[in-house]
């Protein structure tokens, strides 16, 4: 009786064990093909990707996982921001110096806006917090902005990609915006892919018109009132005129592509 119940104690322990390391064999595995996978994406997109319009297209809005900084305390974070800024720079200068390209390397967030956006938008959370450094790559055509695209998966490891050429905005605003990792400090920063002419839209007219809009419905906010019929006519008319300038824009850089001639960098 007694060695039948130590036998059946045995097994028992036997089976948990092989359960056991079949679950954590299956979860190596899993990770050992998603890690294959990235690799293999990555590859993808410096071997495959024409340099055209069918290629811009064919770059995929998604995100490997939910991006996180290494740390989710932001005084920790932000110690490393500046030599992550400067990594950054490094690489997007590199990258821009092929074809008609410009960068626009702004200086890191400040303390007081980082903290407020981590207060108010991650409920204390700093790791997700993406944007302490970044930068921005502009392209004079679809064939130079895919090549820094390129060269940026290469030199990076890509997290998220949102590709606003293939699903614009609703202001008719196109771009591909990246959050990438950067190889020596390790730190999420975000890159932003522009069209030269659609750039100058977002800053110059977009932007009066974005001006104003919030200057009407401000207005309206402190009169403790709706919007005037004439007020939200002009709202629409403000966004229409925007839509019709990136929708212009982006008509002509699609000329160019089918034609398959490259303009002269501006």
């Amino acid at each position: 009786m007694f060695m039948n119940s130590m036998n059946k104690l045995f097994r028992t322990f036997f089976i948990f064990l092989l359960l056991l390391s079949t679950r954590t064999g299956f979860a190596a595995t899993h990770e050992f093909q998603s890690q294959i996978k990235e690799k293999s994406d990555n590859y993808a997109v410096r071997q495959s990707l024409p340099k055209n319009l069918t290629g811009l297209y064919s770059i995929s809005s998604h995100q490997q996982h939910t991006p996180r900084q290494t740390s989710s305390d932001l005084d920790s974070l932000y110690s490393t921001a500046q030599p992550a800024q400067n990594e950054l720079n490094h690489i997007i200068n590199t990258i821009t110096q092929q074809g008609s390209l410009n960068a626009s390397l702004p200086p890191i967030k400040t303390y007081e806006r980082a903290l407020n956006k981590v207060t108010t938008k991650f409920d204390g959370d700093a790791s997700q917090l993406t944007d302490l450094a970044r930068a921005s790559i502009l392209a004079n055509n679809i064939h130079d902005l895919m090549q820094a695209y390129q060269t940026l998966s290469e030199q990076t490891q890509v997290l998220q990609v949102k590709n606003r050429f293939s699903s614009p905005k609703e202001s008719g605003y196109r771009d591909l915006n990246t959050l990438i990792k950067l190889p020596q400090t390790g730190m999420i920063v975000e890159v932003q892919l522009h069209l030269n002419e659609i750039a100058k839209i977002k800053s110059g007219p977009e932007h009066k018109a974005y001006e104003e809009i919030q200057e009407i419905e401000a207005l309206a906010n402190v009169e403790n009132r709706p919007l005037f019929n004439s007020e939200t006519a002009r709202i629409t008319e403000l966004r229409q005129s925007s839509h019709k300038q990136y929708h212009k824009a982006w008509l002509n850089y699609k000329r160019i592509d089918s034609a398959g001639v490259l303009p002269m960098a501006a």
